[in-house]
């Protein structure tokens, strides 16, 4: 029974990055036989699919000899030209499209030169300006807060879109759309075809809440791990919301991200002693410094299992500790990867070492027969490198979900302009079997449980949670 990790249907698109729920749809527009310069993005195919709320789309960037490119980070700009209500005459002509009410700029506009190539995403109207839009309160309409998302987080040459539909914002019959892509100093380098797309009749579905019993212990598992990156140490300094989201969750272990220097395990121990009370207590075990924050594993005290040489493992962004189960040991890795980049970056080349040197630790220790679960915020803004050199020690990921089940988001942060994305990543050995596994927002859980400002309360990372058997 696996209630969560599977908990949409399965006509539906999935923002996870992977593209395998667009092989059978066959809505195609915006076919651009024209050639772009080599060596940067080529616009190709794109197809769509849309329901009552919301439009997807599936682009080719990149042909498949073009540069792996990171949407949010790159040197150029992708720009989607939107004719929201289909009505040529009621919006503004925009690279030669009539009718743009709205552009989707990936990167958003430099800050200082708007003909430039910024960070991030943002939606603008057709004068290259912060939408100004009558359904948003605020007037300023940041692109995560009208429903947009992109994945994968990763270099790509291919990329799928979620656009939500709002009154009067992709609420009509027609939609009109344009791709184009511009170099670094503002030039056109490649532009599709203008293409319509009929959409179903607009209506905005009415929210479904999780119940709590959907996140009840699979029966046969061993124990459940939360892992969670706590926001520059907000499991002390938000302890409340921290811990009344943790105490719902009744982790046997937790691996944490982003506690800070000066919090040690007296006073992690305390706060997890008070949120949630076990008799024999709780056992953490820090690691070593990683500039101001590092990691931890925190572990129900009963439950701790001595494994020698883990100070191998424990790198300088890691820590680790054991488990104890009926079958034996199973090692547990907190890992946190270094932020920010793109492909081909300083920052992205950081991030390879240190999957390098884990991998390297857990082939070692796995040829010893321990069972590995690893887990935390990778990262992954740039290349996918880290992640594969972490499955090359015999480690599988696991596809989690939101309990909505449409996307695999697992940090958000209103004041900031990236989109939703993936950062955070379980991986575990082949004797382990992930029995349910989500990325837990209680946005999507039934609020008599949990309120849904929860989440938000404590860090901007959603908690994972894994429920794992040992396969004997």
């Amino acid at each position: 029974m696996l209630p969560v990790l599977l908990l949409t249907a399965a006509e539906s698109i999935v923002m996870d990055g992977n593209f395998d729920d667009w092989t059978n749809i066959s809505n195609t527009i915006c076919v651009d036989a024209d050639d772009a310069p080599a060596g940067g993005p080529d616009l190709g195919v794109t197809k769509w699919s849309a329901n009552a709320d919301r439009l997807h789309l599936w682009l080719e960037l990149c042909q498949a000899d073009g540069p792996m490119l990171n949407l949010q980070a790159m040197d150029y700009r992708l720009i989607l030209l939107l004719d929201t209500d289909g009505n040529p005459r009621s919006g503004t002509t925009s690279y030669g499209l009539s009718g743009v009410d709205a552009m989707l700029s990936m990167p958003g506009p430099d800050r200082k030169d708007p003909n430039k190539p910024g960070m991030g995403a943002a939606l603008l109207n057709a004068q290259g300006e912060k939408l100004n839009a009558s359904w948003v309160d605020s007037g300023q309409q940041p692109a995560w807060a009208a429903g947009i998302s992109n994945a994968p987080a990763t270099s790509s040459r291919s990329f799928e879109f979620c656009i939500g539909r709002r009154p009067n914002f992709l609420s009509g019959k027609k939609v009109t759309l344009q791709w184009v892509v511009l170099d670094r100093e503002g030039g056109l380098i490649d532009e599709s075809p203008v293409s319509s797309i009929m959409l179903p009749k607009f209506n905005q579905a009415a929210p479904t809440f999780a119940p709590k019993s959907d996140f009840d212990r699979a029966g046969d598992a061993d124990f459940r791990v939360v892992n969670w990156n706590v926001e520059w140490g907000n499991l002390l300094d938000e302890r409340v919301p921290a811990g009344k989201l943790l105490s719902a969750l009744e982790p046997d272990a937790i691996l944490l991200q982003e506690m800070m220097t000066d919090q040690d395990e007296d006073e992690i121990v305390a706060m997890l002693e008070e949120a949630i009370p076990y008799p024999d207590g709780w056992k953490v075990q820090v690691g070593k410094a990683g500039g101001r924050i590092r990691c931890a594993v925190a572990i129900r005290g009963n439950r701790v299992a001595s494994i020698p040489g883990l100070g191998a493992i424990a790198t300088n962004r890691s820590a680790a500790a054991a488990i104890r189960t009926d079958s034996g040991p199973v090692l547990l890795i907190a890992t946190h990867f270094k932020c920010c980049g793109r492909d081909g970056s300083k920052e992205d080349s950081k991030r390879i070492t240190e999957a390098e040197e884990l991998r390297d630790g857990i082939a070692k220790r796995l040829a010893k027969s321990n069972r590995v679960v690893l887990a935390g915020d990778l990262n992954l803004v740039g290349s996918r490198t880290p992640l594969d050199r972490l499955e090359e020690a015999g480690l599988s990921t696991i596809d989690m979900r939101q309990p909505d089940g449409i996307t695999v988001a697992t940090w958000d942060n209103e004041s900031s302009s990236f989109l939703p994305g993936r950062l955070d990543y379980v991986l575990h050995s082949d004797q382990l079997t992930p029995r349910l596994a989500t990325v837990f927002d209680t946005q999507d859980v039934d609020p008599s449980w949990l309120p849904h400002s929860l989440r938000r309360q404590a860090s901007d990372h959603l908690p994972l949670v894994v429920d794992f058997r040992v396969d004997r």
